[in-house]
């Protein structure tokens, strides 16, 4: 007799690269039946996983409420996500709930996700570990390297030696790298980031490229699932909590205010992207080519 099979729900809302980064975990679910409640925008990438039977959106968040789960997994912060994870019915549930109108952990496992999450010299300094390593442990899971899932799989050839993703979110204008056109001055095979109207889009041209430029984005995560090799740009947010699985080389200028998570632009004198030249991140660019990639 076949073993019934756990009935999961995850829950990652927005933050597409969040989102992106967080579908390493669906391994740990292979052989199980999993529901994941997101955002509209960030059902492309799920849509097509061989880990999810089910995706749910918040707008059609009802068809979930019927539902008692085995297990459920809440990654998010966000208010709303913390209440679903409060309503929804489940034997097991793990990660983020609500109290008091604040988000809070469920159990012990997420304790130190919760810290990140309000004690900024734990986040900015002391933490090391990467996101998939942290929420690998709010879900009671072992860590060992697991990789992205990407739903969709684009098929077009290697057009581009390099890629230059430049732009980023308005939410973290910091992250953007001001010298991106003196890089692609220096390059001969290179390809600019364009406003793509779609994510498949947007998945197609980092697949076109052998080499991505990238600040801390969704890019860069794509690249990554894509297996890409990655020069990833970094000042205000935290290189520790990126996981490259030896794909991707972080170049920072290790200014002492970096990380920050500034929102408003930087009025410093020396701005920490700004330090990141374009001769380093051809050197870095030489390397790559000269391994044989």
């Amino acid at each position: 007799m076949m073993e019934k099979k756990k009935q999961v729900c995850i829950i990652k809302l927005d933050g597409l690269g969040d989102v992106l980064r967080t579908t390493a975990i669906l391994r740990c679910f292979r052989n199980d039946e999993v529901t994941w409640i997101t955002e509209e925008a960030a059902f492309f990438l799920l849509a097509g996983s061989p880990f999810v039977k089910k995706i749910t959106t918040l707008s059609g968040i009802l068809a979930a409420q019927g539902v008692e789960f085995d297990e459920l997994y809440n990654f998010d912060e966000d208010i709303r996500a913390c209440k679903l994870a409060h309503n929804l019915k489940a034997k097991k549930k793990k990660g983020f709930g609500i109290k008091n109108g604040r988000h809070f952990p469920f159990d012990a496992d997420s304790e130190y996700a919760y810290a990140l999450s309000k004690n900024d010299e734990l986040k900015f300094r002391l933490n090391k570990k990467t996101y998939q390593q942290i929420i690998f442990e709010m879900a009671g899971c072992r860590w060992e390297g697991q990789d992205y899932v990407l739903g969709y799989q684009p098929k077009g050839a290697v057009k581009y030696e390099v890629g230059i993703n430049y732009l980023v979110g308005k939410k973290f204008p910091n992250k953007a790298w001001p010298r991106w056109k003196e890089l692609s001055g220096m390059l001969d095979s290179v390809c600019l980031q364009n406003q793509f109207k779609t994510l498949k889009e947007y998945i197609d041209w980092v697949n076109s490229c052998r080499i991505l430029v990238t600040g801390d984005s969704l890019g860069m995560h794509i690249a990554l699932a894509l297996k890409k090799k990655v020069i990833i740009l970094m000042g205000s947010t935290s290189w520790h909590e990126i996981e490259t699985y030896g794909r991707g080389i972080i170049l920072k200028a290790g200014l002492s205010c970096s990380p920050c998570y500034k929102k408003n632009k930087c009025s410093r004198a020396s701005f920490c992207m700004d330090l990141i030249t374009p001769e380093m991140v051809c050197s870095e660019i030489k390397n790559i080519c000269q391994s044989g990639y």
